[in-house]
């Protein structure tokens, strides 16, 4: 990991400043804008209608109820009910999070999504009450376990009576524990009944003005404040069914969005808590009656009770608060706004200062690897922190790239590296296996204009009135010039520019429409973005094509590192509107958490289409670009990493090379010095394979048979060989391709050719959807002592119907060995091609030429890569040495 984690540290002045009565990020003239907006149109209405109609459940209760919903400590709570496990009733798996959760409408249950039965089959909700101590929490010793029973079965003979039964500790069945309420406490009870019902509360004040849904949402949050140091995720919950990782009511990633939302949802209402005696009243009766640890006989003593107990705390225990850089340091820096601001602005600004230069370092970004997951976080989560504070304050935005100018390159990261706006590579604990990506990840930014709804009420992810990703683009856009921003909202709004920005708290929306229009007509609506390559972050994407049959090819040159994967020198492919050499994606953790073998082989190098040496995965570890060549029609890679394997050599060439417009191939080299044993994998898209040129027999078993199986060897294949994949569009994702191909032609000397199946889920780790994929291994093995020196070669074509190459062969180069390497390509229009690749690094000093000459060409290469293309005629149509 290439950060240095930074807590924010506020001086004894910041921490002590005079309790504020004003909201930070909801100024009474922006609030009062917002419902003047709402008038003006038909989404505005729609929106002020649903925030206030998503209160009405929390509305229906008494204050008594709402004060009753939050829960205490004492309940061991679970991530998961069973990570890996099924229904006790139709044994259908359901795993992870698939149980069907609504703290609302089925208070107290979970259900099976597959038979829809209901669990626990007792009225736990009863029994809980049974156990209230004189504080008011749950007390199981007090509890009356003779309400433990099936309600459908009530009769003690009955062999279903303890079916499905749960005390707060799980349903027991021989060996098998279903954690049904410990998992309700978090996704029902806590995030659904609790802090969405604050959350919707706060969102209807704002939109209405009326105080009695601030009224509400306050009981809640101070309630929560009462019981919050008392929970402590590391001690009390599980995931996975052990005992691991820090938090508070959730495990740490989500108790740091939590705690951020409370918050800004006691930002919104502070000023309504403030006069409001009536409030203190009630929270004064429930602390002399149940002995709450704060007096609440003031407004200002339920706000002082509110920010020690939540925010105070979580600043003195940020390990329960720790999350994905940079969450920890901005949910900080967020609360001590809401507590402090204005007052403490300069302060609050200058503590950020080492947080955004930390998140930017890497190419913009912070370096943490799952390039469409948690890389993105940094990204989504930042514009969301910044665009609270920018639209109270219409020049922070600005300002603050002033006094950071790299802060809009972790915008363009996720630019840069979306490829036709369809897909991200699978760098990392990220996406789904083979699935398109069609959502820019750089913000948090959805086609239903902004603000994700669940039945309930506002989801989670957004949680309250947040700032418009639209506007924030948009702002982004007029302080860069760079018109990407602006072709990205747009496109995130279905190329129109209706309804834009969809911003309650906007100044002028038709203004900004208006110059959308204007720009989208210059500029065109299209993202067509160059190839790049991110030599920090070590990815490189070569793009080619066109509109119609844009093209891809990257490459992923390091590894490890916080949520990488061992994948170093990992080749992937996109085109014909599929990926056609995916890496697996996020890992498959459901079938026993992170460190079972089938989560663990999502992140093996030998996973991925690269090289295992020795058998074992590689070393974390950077690679270093060497050549870097982009242009029409030819464009190319090198990569060296060598420390990846602990060898004296480990570069991979990948070249691009357009036939026409609509079709390429891929020429790949890949040298490895180090190690006895070279293992270099290919898999394409799901399908079925035929080969050409081989001769194969049942070959040896190699890893794990869990993962790979069905091997099949040729020991001594030709000089060229090669396996055909039709593809199987098993998402249907592209319905007008019915005849897709990609081939692997292999020029590899002196290896062993090997046909295999893969295992993978066809899926995200919310499914069991087990599949095996064709896969190649091409094997290089040596007794010697001396490290094995091996020069992989080979030639990628995905065509449609029929291949547009009529041969390849491999051609000899006088007084050179097998390590440098010249390949002609015939073409069937009668174009050939001559790539020619010289090792220079050389590690072994093999008899290296100065000069590669190709004399049948006419061709000579003093440096590392040549590209010839001649007509049927022999003229030279295209020359490009590098």
């Amino acid at each position: 990991m290439r950060t240095l984690i930074i807590v924010l540290s506020f001086t004894l002045s910041v921490m002590t400043q005079a309790q504020s009565t004003t909201s930070a990020f909801y100024p009474a003239d922006m609030v009062a804008r917002a419902r003047a907006n709402a008038e003006k149109s038909e989404w505005g209405r729609t929106m002020r209608d649903h925030f206030i109609a998503c209160a009405e459940p929390w509305m229906k209760m008494s204050d008594d109820e709402l004060w009753n919903l939050m829960f205490g400590a004492t309940i061991t709570r679970s991530w998961q009910v069973w990570s890996s496990g099924f229904c006790p009733k139709c044994h259908e798996p359901v795993p992870m999070y698939n149980w069907i959760i609504s703290g609302v409408d089925h208070p107290w249950k979970v259900q099976c999504p597959h038979c829809h039965e209901f669990f626990p089959k007792n009225d736990f909700h009863k029994f809980y009450e049974s156990g209230l101590d004189e504080h008011a929490v749950f007390d199981p010793k007090k509890a009356d376990r003779s309400l433990l029973f099936n309600e459908e079965h009530p009769d003690p003979k009955d062999p279903l009576h303890m079916f499905g039964v749960d005390d707060g500790e799980g349903y027991i069945e021989g060996n098998n524990r279903w954690r049904f309420i410990g998992t309700y406490l978090i996704f029902g009870q806590w995030k659904q009944a609790i802090l969405s019902g604050a959350k919707n509360l706060a969102a209807a004040y704002l939109m209405s003005g009326d105080a009695k849904y601030a009224h509400k949402s306050a009981i809640l949050l101070d309630r929560i404040a009462d019981l919050y140091p008392t929970f402590d995720f590391h001690a009390q919950g599980v995931v996975y069914e052990i005992h691991q990782g820090s938090g508070y009511v959730s495990i740490w990633h989500d108790a740091n969005i939590e705690t951020r939302f409370i918050a800004l949802t006691y930002d919104a209402i502070k000023p309504a808590i403030a006069h409001d005696q009536a409030l203190a009243d009630f929270l004064q009766k429930k602390h002399e009656q149940y002995k709450t640890p704060l007096d609440k006989s003031t407004p200002a003593k339920v706000m002082e009770n509110i920010e020690t107990r939540i925010f105070k705390d979580a600043i003195a225990q940020t390990d329960k608060i720790h999350s994905n850089y940079p969450q920890q340091p901005l949910t900080i820096a967020l609360m001590h706004a809401v507590m402090g601001w204005p007052g403490n602005r300069e302060a609050v600004l200058k503590e950020l200062d080492p947080v955004i230069e930390q998140s930017t370092a890497v190419d913009g970004v912070t370096g943490e690897k799952g390039l469409a997951n948690y890389s993105a976080y940094a990204a989504y989560n930042m514009s969301a922190f910044l665009g609270y504070f920018a639209q109270a304050d219409p020049n922070f935005l600005p300002d603050m790239v002033k006094r950071h100018p790299r802060l809009p390159d972790m915008w363009r990261f996720f630019i840069d590296t979306w490829c036709f706006g369809t897909y991200y590579p699978l760098s990392g604990d990220t996406g789904i296996n083979a699935t398109p990506i069609k959502q820019y990840m750089g913000v948090e930014a959805s086609p239903d204009h902004g603000l994700v709804w669940n039945d309930k009420g506002i989801s989670y992810a957004n949680g309250l009135i947040g700032p418009s990703m639209y506007s924030f683009l948009w702002q982004l856009y007029k302080i860069t010039g760079d018109e990407r921003f602006a072709q990205v909202l747009y496109g995130v709004n279905h190329d129109t520019i209706d309804g834009l920005p969809w911003d309650l708290f906007s100044d002028d929306p038709a203004k900004m429409q208006s110059e959308m229009k204007s720009l989208i007509d210059k500029v065109g609506p299209t993202l067509h973005t160059p190839s790049v390559n991110k030599q920090q972050w070590c990815l490189a994407i070569l793009r080619s094509g066109n509109d119609k049959n844009p093209r891809a090819l990257w490459l992923d040159y390091d590894a490890g590192g916080t949520h990488g994967h061992f994948d170093g020198m990992n080749l992937g492919l996109f085109a014909k509107g599929l990926d056609l050499m995916p890496d697996f994606g996020y890992p498959q953790v459901q079938f026993g958490g992170w460190t079972s073998p089938k989560a663990l082989w999502y992140v093996s190098t030998a996973a991925h289409n690269t090289v295992l040496v020795d058998g074992v995965n590689q070393q974390t570890a950077q690679g270093k670009t060497t050549l870097w060549t982009t242009g029409k029609p030819f464009s190319a890679i090198t990569a060296s990493a060598p420390a990846l394997i602990g060898g004296q050599q480990y570069e991979r060439t990948a070249a691009s090379i357009d036939i026409d417009d609509d079709d390429a191939y891929v020429v790949d080299i890949f040298r490895v010095v180090g190690g006895h044993d070279h293992a270099k994998f290919f898999h394409s898209h799901f399908g079925t394979i035929t080969t050409n040129g081989l001769n194969l027999t049942k070959g040896e078993q190699f890893l794990d048979p869990q993962l790979m199986r069905n091997f099949q060897t040729d020991s001594h294949p030709p000089e060229v060989w090669s396996v055909d994949w039709k593809i199987n569009d098993l998402y249907h994702l592209v319905p007008d391709r019915k005849d897709l191909h990609v081939r692997y032609t292999d020029l590899t000397r002196g290896a062993t050719a090997t046909t295999c199946e893969g295992w993978c889920v066809a899926g995200s780790w919310a499914t069991t959807n087990e599949i095996w994929i064709p896969r190649v291994l091409v094997r290089r093995k040596s007794t010697d002592s001396a490290p094995l020196a091996s020069t992989f070669v080979s030639v990628i074509e995905p065509y449609e119907g029929k291949s547009k190459i009529k041969s390849i062969r491999r051609l000899p180069i006088e007084g050179a060995g097998d390590n440098c390497v010249a390949i002609q390509i015939d073409l069937v229009d009668g174009r050939s091609d001559l790539i020619m690749s010289r090792d220079v690094e050389n590690p072994l000093k093999l008899p290296v030429p100065e000069k590669l000459v190709q004399p049948d060409w006419k061709v000579t290469l003093d440096q590392r890569l040549a590209f010839v293309r001649r007509d049927a005629n022999g003229k030279v149509l295209e020359r490009s040495i590098h």
